[in-house]
């Protein structure tokens, strides 16, 4: 059963003179004086009392109705009476009461993740204080890290000073960070940066033992292919005297010889490609920035490649100024334009046309690009074709055959180079693959 606010205030009070006639009757019982004129003092209490009742009361139906209107909304101009503003109340009450119940719920579950995770997690403010770190932190890194602790002071080694010191400076920022020597260990570091809050958060993996393997799996390729060279290289040599002397006369024999000439050109070219990828990811590949001419670097590429088109009849353009030029390693340059040549040689139809061209993005970087009229690359797989052994085609790469390197090695050289690569559609069909580079200028500080 329900009642109004208005009956519910008069119970109260009822019930509150009713308490006080009781217990003034049990304390006063026997006394003469104050028989006599507890009647008069009960009245007058009642009095007092039904006045402030009545005020309480209207004090809580403006306190009521103003809430109501706050919640129903600045433009809700509607009359709102004290039992719609009290119910309306009490039903934002309850959702008010079931969100609360709900965020605490969502927090808890977040916090236990957090708990959970293998990487270590620390927030801090401005100054640097602890405001939030999960259990890896204190596992793996910082086993006496408290909450509103100084950072600075849980932290000894320099490189993560200076990480989270740079942290400041960008929304986001990552950095593999190498523990102190007597430790040998690799972190991965990265962090976000909430500006309307001024706080950042850290997060901290341990790389180690990936960063193991990885060197493991460098140093394999490398000796692998240091002990592949020579007998390809002997296998090769003698394919080449059989052809050049004539010693053999059977036909049979003259085309098997030259299958074993071809593939193991082929296998040099693998073993080459796997030697050139295991120096750039050890950081031995050299790489010097010189002042380029682009344009004598593309002939360069077309006139050794021209003879992969006489049986195709493709025909290739260099459409590069003389006056252009670049600053980037020349071998690379060089390596880069001649991979994204072949490739477009590769998958193009005869007598076709694929052009070399070059133009400006800004008024310090140009993007030099191949661009052929072949089957092009659907866009899902641009993203992947710069990947070591990606085909889009395998049935189609077989018969073209090729290594599946040249476009993982163009993308190594040229972030070396501190340089971007890419592929795009050439509407409507075909390819651009592209690299951006930096232009040349008297006051470029990058030459060597």
């Amino acid at each position: 059963m329900k009642f109004s606010l208005k009956i519910r205030i008069f119970i109260l009070i009822v019930f509150t003179v009713l308490a006080s006639f009781f217990i003034s009757a049990i304390i006063l019982r026997g006394n003469e004086y104050f028989s006599e004129n507890i009647i008069a003092g009960i009245s007058l209490f009642l009095i007092l009392i039904l006045a402030a009742g009545t005020t309480l009361y209207r004090f809580l139906r403006d306190v009521v109705i103003k809430a109501a209107r706050i919640i129903s909304g600045p433009d809700n101009n509607e009359e709102i009476d004290s039992e719609s503003a009290f119910d309306t109340l009490r039903t934002s009450t309850a959702v008010v009461q079931n969100e609360l119940e709900s965020y605490s719920k969502q927090l808890s579950f977040i916090s236990n993740l957090l708990s959970r995770m293998g990487q270590g997690v620390i927030l801090v403010n401005e100054e640097l204080n602890v405001m939030y770190f999960n259990q890896t932190i204190t596992k793996d890194f910082f086993p006496d890290l408290k909450i509103g602790d100084d950072l600075f002071k849980n932290i000894s080694y320099p490189a993560f000073k200076k990480f989270i010191k740079k942290a400041w400076e960008k929304d986001e920022y990552t950095k593999e960070i190498s523990g102190p020597r007597t430790i040998k260990t690799v972190y991965l570091v990265s962090s976000q940066k909430f500006s309307n809050d001024n706080q950042l958060l850290i997060v901290f993996s341990d790389i180690s033992k990936l960063k193991t393997l990885e060197k493991m799996r460098e140093d394999f390729i490398g000796n692998v292919s240091h002990e592949l060279r020579t007998p390809i290289s002997v296998i090769k040599a003698n394919s080449e005297t059989l052809l050049s002397t004539k010693l053999i006369k059977d036909e049979n024999a003259i085309n098997f010889t030259k299958a074993i000439q071809s593939q193991s050109e082929r296998m040099a070219t693998i073993v080459n490609e796997l030697l050139s990828i295991s120096s750039m990811e050890s950081g031995d590949y050299p790489i010097s920035l010189d002042k380029l001419n682009i344009k004598n670097i593309v002939d360069s590429a077309i006139k050794e490649l021209n003879p992969m088109t006489e049986s195709s009849n493709i025909k290739l353009v260099n459409k590069i100024s003389d006056m252009t030029h670049i600053i980037g390693d020349e071998s690379a340059v060089k390596i880069i334009i001649s991979n994204y040549i072949t490739n477009a040689i590769k998958h193009s139809p005869n007598d076709e046309i694929i052009e070399i061209d070059i133009e400006k993005i800004d008024k310090d970087f140009c993007r030099i690009k191949v661009i052929d009229n072949g089957i092009g690359i659907a866009k899902k797989y641009r993203d992947r074709v710069f990947e070591r052994f990606f085909r889009v085609d395998k049935g189609r790469s077989k018969k073209i055959g090729g290594t599946g390197l040249g476009l993982s090695i163009s993308k190594n050289l040229a972030l070396m180079m501190g340089y971007s690569v890419g592929v795009e559609s050439n509407e409507p069909k075909g390819s651009i693959f592209f690299i951006d580079v930096k232009i040349y200028q008297e006051t470029s500080k990058e030459v060597a």
